[in-house]
């Protein structure tokens, strides 16, 4: 069977947002999908209480026999940290990223401005919300002064979805 990644086309997957959400996404990438992720919080505190919980989860697999231990290894190894300093700016060459981050329209909205200012022109923009408008949120990737009838508009807003994800530890 081939990598996964090929089926769907992505090669690498960031995720912004290091707690419960996020990390779950970032391990089922990384174990399901096979892909490398970068993950970015802006609290060390919170990346490392995220790496604790996906270390818990995953010897949790392969305590139930869901994971060999080097599919755990492989899985954590392909998980990195993306750190404050550098902040979206080291997202920047992925091909799709997933913003979970509280339920906020204004922070999610400053958050997809700068994922369309900083990210690949045609890297997918996801956001893992569960009750905030998708077209907010995607209004707010469209470049200021830009008209979002225009085709820069449209292409701007088009590359925003909705990914509610709800991983199975949670």
């Amino acid at each position: 069977m081939p990598p996964m990644s090929i089926a769907h086309g992505i090669r690498s997957l960031g995720v912004l947002g290091a707690g419960q959400m996020g990390m779950g996404i970032a391990m089922v990438a990384a174990v399901r999908a096979k892909v490398p992720v970068l993950i970015h919080d802006r609290s060390a505190d919170q990346v490392k209480k995220g790496f604790s919980l996906m270390e818990k989860l995953l010897e949790k697999d392969v305590a139930k026999g869901r994971l060999t231990t080097e599919q755990s290894k492989e899985a954590r190894d392909r998980v990195s940290i993306v750190s404050t300093d550098v902040g979206i700016k080291g997202l920047r060459d992925v091909d799709m990223v997933v913003e979970a981050v509280s339920e906020n329209l204004a922070l999610k909205q400053s958050i997809f401005s700068s994922f369309a200012a900083e990210l690949r022109p045609d890297a997918i923009l996801a956001t893992n919300t569960s009750s905030i408008s998708i077209t907010k949120i995607a209004a707010s990737a469209i470049p200021v002064n830009t008209s979002a009838a225009s085709e820069e508009g449209k292409n701007s807003a088009g590359r925003v979805v909705g990914m509610y994800s709800e991983p199975d530890h949670l």
